[in-house]
């Protein structure tokens, strides 16, 4: 089993006036979130939610890109029961697998 599609979208629910609240981002009109879907050559289908700031404030834009178009890719074609090494990929970023440190 592999994974065979990554997509990520932006969610946008707006809050009533008379919920909305103050933060230290200033007025919280809406619930935002990315949210991601991934599927397996086999057909399965797992959903996540990503949060890029702290209160849902924020934009999500850049996030949902970053899923999209940089995380996404690495993931297709990778089998999904990897959680160890996935995460340590995602987590090293581009110090994932080097070959030798770099001398400073």
């Amino acid at each position: 089993m592999r994974i065979k599609s990554v997509q990520a979208w932006w969610i946008r629910v707006p809050i009533e006036a008379a919920r909305q609240h103050r933060s230290d981002f200033g007025q919280v009109t809406t619930f935002d979130a990315a949210i991601l879907r991934i599927e397996t050559d086999d057909g399965l289908v797992g959903w996540g939610e990503g949060k890029n700031a702290a209160g849902s404030a924020g934009s999500y834009g850049a996030l949902v890109h970053m899923l999209n178009h940089e995380v996404g890719p690495q993931l297709v074609g990778r089998d999904p029961a990897d959680i160890g090494v996935i995460w340590e990929m995602l987590y090293n970023g581009v110090r994932h697998d080097s070959a030798a440190p770099v001398a400073a």
